[in-house]
């Protein structure tokens, strides 16, 4: 399962220079920059929501890497296996 970027999770491309209409936060001016304010639960969703993001890219490139690993492995020749049965009497673990 992959997540769009973020860049494209939202309607625009580019800085946004106001809200959309009807858009309730509140906006200040900080040093030149206006900010948002948003309450500290819906800022904290949104941390969550992109670490989770992070989480979910990272484990796509760890998923596309075994994968990749896996066709080397299979262009250099045969891959040799072991039935789960197998491992588990080699380590002396019971059966399911």
């Amino acid at each position: 399962m992959s997540v769009l970027p973020p860049s494209n999770w939202l309607p625009y491309h580019d800085l946004m220079s106001e809200l959309a209409s009807g858009d309730a936060h509140e906006v200040i001016h900080l040093g030149g920059e206006t900010a948002v304010v948003v309450p500290l639960g819906e800022y904290r969703r949104l941390r969550h929501d992109a670490h989770r993001a992070q989480l979910i890219e990272l484990a796509d490139e760890e998923e596309v890497a075994a994968v990749a690993a896996f066709r080397a492995q299979q262009a250099a020749g045969p891959i040799v296996t072991v039935p789960q049965a197998e491992v588990r009497r080699r380590f002396g673990l019971a059966e399911q």
